[in-house]
């Protein structure tokens, strides 16, 4: 899917160096987590976050380990998974942490990903990005948009990058190495090994040696030199970390998310040939066979994906083959017997919304309207992250002349997708039709007054394109 940054950088831009100075968030004021969800609110239509649930679930389950590791927070924590080779992560006030599909296609070893993201929640932990802010120089909004851009497109935030380097520089050491020191000590606390860190550090200096030109993302906003390396070291030796013993580096978990994200960030071609090679080689391996028809499923050859998903069925890989084979089902027009294999599946995974709403397709499929809307209904309501199934819901209660449950379920999706300009529109049309002091009504009415700025800050964004181009108002 093809996105574009153009906009997003310069609404960002408009809307950060906006704020007064008084508006920026503290460290322990609540605004971080304000400065987190406006970020989230702006970047959905343009991060293309991955909708796997896989990966999604692995990625999550990680990071909550993690910061149950750390004791009682002062904000949730929120975990996103990035559809982009490059090989980076990176939190955001509020603690809202992103970690791209290259970082984890390139991890050896659950340990790595797991020091990666005990880095990045060290950062939200210690408020790093507004402790930047609230040191009071000048430079300190273009460096927190330098950094947040920097970290999803170099290229395009290099300009604020440039305005604040000096500053930034001036306080990276710092903050990386107490950023270092707390996901170290969190990752151990998890059970996890602390030298995957450092070994993950070592392999990144080893390739910008030899690459230079070529140096991972990472390393623009997380700096790696020898002395930080060696300081990780002193941390693990000082503290006496030590590695725990009885648990697998290397989880079913871990491989699969591994061969998702391969998979989502191809080419095609070449991993599926990887997967189906590893597969040759041990035929009767249910697990190769399982990850074979993941690969095949994402890159679309789903007759395929079908072969390998019930091969590793009849090998005895356990339901876990339930939900992909049920999406393949559904992708190659059988809907029966998607259903049959997502209710197998439910049965034991109950609370899964994802499957919930794959089953409710599957039913759609079939003709089974009624059905249908309870599983969308049920989706929406194990996961309100599942834009797709808040739409489906929308667009089935709108045919069945709930008008206002519609809307208000169109809004939520298009508020997921990160179309707010269309989710203002679709809420402010629910709004008359839903009942004063009803939950979703008050849900209605707080979104409004939160989207409306932003709506118009857009809408003065275009206008200002618009007149800069020479094109009349209306058009």
């Amino acid at each position: 899917m093809t996105r574009w940054w153009y906009p997003f950088v310069a609404i960002t831009l408009a809307a950060v160096l906006s704020l007064p100075p008084d508006a920026w968030a503290k460290p322990g004021d609540g605004g971080e987590r304000d400065l987190g969800r406006r970020f989230l609110l702006e970047a959905r239509s343009q991060l293309p976050l991955a909708e796997d649930p896989a990966i999604n679930e692995y990625i999550g389950k990680l990071g909550k380990r993690l910061v149950e590791a750390l004791g009682p927070q002062e904000f949730d924590y929120h975990f996103y998974v990035v559809e982009s080779s490059t090989l980076n992560a990176f939190s955001v006030p509020g603690g809202y942490i992103f970690v791209f599909t290259g970082l984890i296609a390139h991890a050896n070893n659950e340990d790595e990903l797991a020091g990666v993201l005990g880095h990045e929640i060290g950062h939200a932990n210690a408020h790093h990005v507004v402790r930047m802010q609230s040191a009071g120089a000048a430079w300190n909004v273009a460096a927190l948009v330098g950094l947040l851009l920097g970290a999803i497109n170099p290229v395009l935030a290099a300009g604020a990058i440039a305005a604040a380097q000096t500053a930034q520089l001036k306080y990276s050491r710092d903050y990386e190495q107490e950023a270092d020191y707390l996901g170290l000590q969190t990752m151990t606390e998890a059970g996890y090994d602390p030298h995957a860190l450092t070994s993950f550090f070592k392999e990144l200096l080893v390739q910008q040696r030899v690459n230079p030109a070529g140096v991972p993302a990472y390393m623009l906003s997380h700096p790696v030199t020898e002395e930080r390396v060696a300081h990780a070291d002193s941390i693990i030796k000082s503290r006496n970390l030590q590695t725990p013993s009885g648990r697998p580096s290397v989880t079913p978990q871990f491989l699969e998310a591994k061969a998702v994200a391969a998979a989502l960030d191809g080419p095609p071609e070449v991993v599926t040939a990887l997967y189906r090679k590893q597969a040759e080689e041990k035929p009767d391996d249910a697990q190769r066979q399982f990850l074979l028809g993941r690969v095949y499923q994402l890159a679309g050859k789903f007759a395929e994906a079908r072969v390998a998903l019930e091969r590793a069925r009849d090998l005895g890989y356990g339901n876990r083959v339930d939900r992909p084979l049920g999406a393949v089902y559904l992708a190659l027009k059988q809907p029966d017997k998607a259903a049959t294999v997502l209710q197998h599946y439910i049965s034991t995974n109950p609370p899964d919304g994802w499957a919930h709403l794959q089953l409710g397709k599957a039913y759609a499929d079939a003709g089974k309207n009624e059905d249908a809307v309870v599983e969308y209904e049920r989706a929406a309501r194990l996961d309100d992250g599942l834009d797709e199934a808040h739409r489906l819901l929308g667009l089935s209660l709108g045919r069945q002349g709930d008008q206002g449950q519609g809307y208000f379920q169109l809004g939520t999706a298009a508020l997921l997708r990160g179309n707010i300009e269309q989710a203002y529109s679709l809420y402010d049309r629910a709004r008359p039709l839903l009942a004063e002091g009803t939950l979703q009504r008050a849900q209605v009415d707080s979104t409004l007054e939160e989207l409306e700025p932003l709506v118009r800050d857009r809408a003065r964004e275009r206008a200002e394109s618009n007149r800069r181009r020479g094109i009349a108002p209306g058009r």
